[in-house]
């Protein structure tokens, strides 16, 4: 399951100097992203294969991709995103 502290994020957030509309457009891709996460999370097997869950899935793709483009666009999204703790490049 994928899933960000947007609270962690938010407060990170507050203390760049990124604007208001990419902080707002990154909150929201990300919340989005957990909200869609929840929502393919099958019940059955036979969940997979359903075309809610396919549509569900191409959804959750296009998010990501949003994210990924903010994230190249302002790279230090990227570096906010990390989760707490976060030992690495």
């Amino acid at each position: 399951m994928y899933y960000t502290d947007l609270d962690l994020i938010r407060a990170r957030l507050v203390e760049t100097d990124l604007p208001a509309d990419v902080q707002r457009s990154y909150l929201q891709v990300l919340g989005n992203l957990n909200a869609l996460s929840i929502l393919l999370t099958p019940e059955s097997e036979d969940d997979l294969d359903a075309p809610e869950h396919i549509q569900l899935s191409r959804l959750f793709a296009q998010h990501q991709q949003r994210r990924v483009l903010l994230e190249t666009e302002y790279p230090a999204l990227a570096v906010l995103s990390r989760p707490k703790g976060w030992r690495g490049n």
